[in-house]
């Protein structure tokens, strides 16, 4: 919190710091000119006198007027929130009208601002003033003759109209209403901007610890979905190796065990994996079961090598071989069929003959579905599922993403 507004003051700063430069442009090419001629009397361009009391207050008083009407503006919208709950449009609606409310009580203040800043101006021009030189048989128009060289301690006196001109004139230069309207529309402008982006990043923010939470939950269902049948099915194999008597096939069996467990620990750390590395744990975990149906269970795996480095989520091909085991018949009469490849299309399939158990009732679909909403969350595309008669055929867009 501290360091948004910190930020927001920041902003404020520099928003009314530009803003007290642009709206007094002119008065600041003045005095550029001015401090010309003083540089060269030879030009021929009448000299302007601007006393240094009324060449800072304008950008003094409208940094200020900027700067409170931003501060005002930005507690309003917090006000707005708390009272009317979030409702957009009347948070906007009553913070814009107590900032224009402050705006106009700060404008009937600024004429007596201005008029003792140029009482202290004109005391000031009056014991100290600076006329430019310029050329002596030059009448300047709307000025009087000018004076030939510069003069100090001049007071205001009727045989003297043309100092009395350069300093009534610089008396008369102050900024008007329409400057004071154009910064405070600007600064309502400039916060509800700010509003907008923030609120934009808030729903970024929000919509990040979403996605992370129904990953998390997607990542959950699926462990327990996995976890209860795969320890229990990989303890019976290894169990039916030991009693069997087969070292080499047990040694070989807990290798892909281990590798198998290794892979699914490391899946909560990971999001999306390479092909190649979602095919190596595929293939260990297809040897287990191999094992456990042995002669009525066959695997094929084919990718093209083009696309073992596109990536996809991690543990995506797992959920439809546990689903293509869990809903059909696996027997010496019925063998399960499972094939695993890629496409032109830059998929990858995992297919299998339907052989539906008799007592199988209606499937949830609980697993698909996970997969699903976490491969849409990590990668923005949708699976594509057909389920014919004959096959049931699931497709994984991959993605061209390096690992």
């Amino acid at each position: 919190m501290r360091h948004s507004v910190k930020n927001d003051l920041l902003i404020g700063f520099i928003v009314s710091a530009l803003l007290s430069l642009f709206v007094n442009f002119s008065m600041l090419m003045r005095k550029y000119d001015v401090i010309n001629i003083q540089r060269n009397p030879a030009l021929p361009e009448p000299p302007v006198f601007l006393n240094d009391y009324l060449f800072y207050f304008p950008l003094v008083w409208f940094f200020l007027f900027a700067f409170l009407l931003f501060i005002v503006n930005m507690q309003m919208y917090k006000l707005g929130d708390k009272i009317f709950r979030q409702r957009e449009y009347k948070v906007a609606l009553f913070a814009g009208g107590g900032s224009v409310i402050v705006g106009l009580g700060l404008l009937a203040v600024f004429p007596m601002v201005q008029k003792a800043v140029f009482e202290v101006a004109e005391v000031s021009a009056v014991h100290e003033t600076v006329i430019v030189e310029s050329r002596p048989d030059k009448i300047i128009p709307g000025y009087g003759r000018p004076i030939s060289k510069a003069t100090k301690n001049m007071e205001m006196r009727p045989d003297r109209p043309d100092a009395n001109i350069l300093l009534s004139r610089s008396i008369a230069f102050h900024p008007q209403m329409t400057e004071h309207l154009f910064v405070l529309i600007t600064v309502l402008l400039s916060v509800l901007l700010i509003r907008l982006i923030s609120g934009k990043q808030q729903m970024m923010l929000e919509y990040e610890k979403l996605k992370t939470e129904q990953l998390q939950t997607s990542y959950n269902a699926l462990m327990g979905q996995i976890n209860p049948h795969f320890f229990f099915n990989s303890l019976n194999g290894l169990n039916s190796l030991i009693r069997n008597g087969e070292k080499e096939h047990t040694l070989t069996y807990l290798d892909e065990l281990s590798n198998v467990f290794r892979y699914i620990l490391q899946s909560n750390k990971k999001e999306m994996v390479a092909l190649a590395e979602e095919l190596q744990f595929v293939k260990a975990y297809t040897y287990l079961l191999g094992v456990r149906y042995e002669g009525k269970l066959f695997f094929s795996i084919q990718a093209e090598p083009r696309l073992l480095l596109w990536s996809l989520p991690i543990l995506s091909v797992l959920p439809l071989i546990e689903n293509a085991v869990k809903h059909n018949v696996i027997s010496k009469q019925y063998p399960l069929q499972i094939d695993i490849y890629t496409t032109k299309e830059n998929t990858l399939v995992v297919s299998n003959k339907v052989h539906p158990k008799v007592e199988e009732g209606h499937s949830s679909g609980i697993g698909l579905k996970n997969l699903w909403g976490r491969y849409r969350l990590l990668t923005g595309k949708d699976i594509n599922i057909s389920n014919r008669k004959e096959y049931f055929k699931v497709s994984l867009p991959l993605s061209d993403l390096s690992v």
